[in-house]
Order: structure tokens, then sequence, then C-alpha cells
């Protein structure tokens, strides 16, 4: 009982986590989609005009108890934002881009959970051309589908900052957020050490 209550508490941390990440910094999600066996979160993203976002664009995803999927997939279309563009990250995927607007990368592994979070999940590279204008925002409709599983479908906004600025983390928002990280981080700790859980896999 004392097993099951840990794991229980893990599985509440990494969604806490999830979700204040989300709310308390700039990639904030325009929707979350909760569901069973899988939730999925649509972070929002900044890219420096002429340049390239510090963080990869993906969709967070977290299961409440061991789950485990095949012939996972994610599409990404983005609308708007003229000179913002799409390339496939690193991720394990094997990805097609039909277009500087259209990645879809698939995932011939077995996706497992065991209540964790996988945060940037086959994740794209978002850049923005030197032409590209400080406050258009563009949308990008994410849709994270698998074998069995009803297609998850949400958005991310993309918006176009000043070139100038390096996105770092500065300022009041950023005490913030390295707080609640800091709170995350420790509370995640102890209960890894009481569970002695395993994180979230991908397994060959």
């Amino acid at each position: 009982m004392q097993h099951l209550y840990a794991r229980r508490l893990t599985g509440m941390l990494a969604v806490a986590g999830v979700l204040l990440a989300i709310g308390a910094g700039p990639a904030r999600a325009d929707g979350i989609h909760r569901g069973d066996p899988i939730s999925v979160a649509f972070p929002d993203i900044e890219v420096p005009a002429g340049g390239t976002a510090i963080d990869l664009l993906g969709p967070n995803l977290w299961s409440t108890g061991p789950t485990k999927l095949t012939k996972a997939k994610v599409a990404y279309d983005l609308r708007g934002a003229a000179g913002v563009r799409l390339t496939p990250g690193e991720s394990g995927g094997r990805c097609v881009q039909p277009s500087p607007t259209r990645v879809v990368c698939s995932d011939p592994r077995v996706l497992s959970f065991e209540g964790e979070t996988i945060e940037q999940y086959l994740p794209v590279v978002v850049r923005a051309a030197r032409t590209a204008k400080a406050g258009d925002t563009g949308t990008v409709t994410i849709t994270f589908s698998a074998e069995g599983l009803a297609p998850i479908t949400g958005t991310s906004k993309v918006r176009v900052v000043d070139g100038r600025e390096d996105l770092a983390a500065t300022g009041p928002s950023a005490g913030s957020i390295g707080g609640i990280g800091l709170l995350v981080l420790g509370a995640g700790a102890v209960s890894v050490l009481a569970a002695r859980r395993r994180r979230a896999r991908l397994l060959a």
C-alpha cells in the first residue's frame, strides 16, 4: 500500500511539474487535453527574428498509470508568422517534411509510461528568417496519435520576438520559474527515493 501511494504521488508531481512549467513562464499552453490513458499539453514558444527558438516545440505527454503505446506519431502544421519555418528535431523518430511549415514524425519504438511525463515528444525546431516581423504570431496545429488511441489535437502559438533578444529567462518571471522548479524538483527527488520508480521510457 505504501509503495502504491508513493507511485501515485510521483505521478501527481510529474503532472504538477508540467502544468506549473506551462503556466509560469512564456511557454504557456493554449490547450490541455486530459484523457484516459493519455493527457497532452501543447506549449507556446517564442522565436527571435533571424534566429532559432531556444526550446524545441513538442507536446508534453503524461499518463496516470502504466501505459504502453505503439506506432506513435506527431504531426505539425504551421500557419501565419511569415518567415517562420519548422525542421525536425533530434528525437530518435522518423520524420518527413513535405514543406517548411509541415513536419510529421513517427516513432518505431514502444512508448511506455509508468505515471511519468515525457516533455517535447518528437519535437521540431522553430526558426525565423531575418525578414520575420517581431510581434507576428503563428499557430501550430499539433496532432498526437498512436495505435488504438483516438488522435489528440491541440494548438501551440509561435510568437516572433526582436532578434536582439536572447530569450534568456531573466527578471521577476525567471525568479518565479526558478523557485517553482526547485520546489518541484525537490519534491520529485523525495518521491523518487520513496517509490524507486522508473522514468517513462522508449523501448527498442
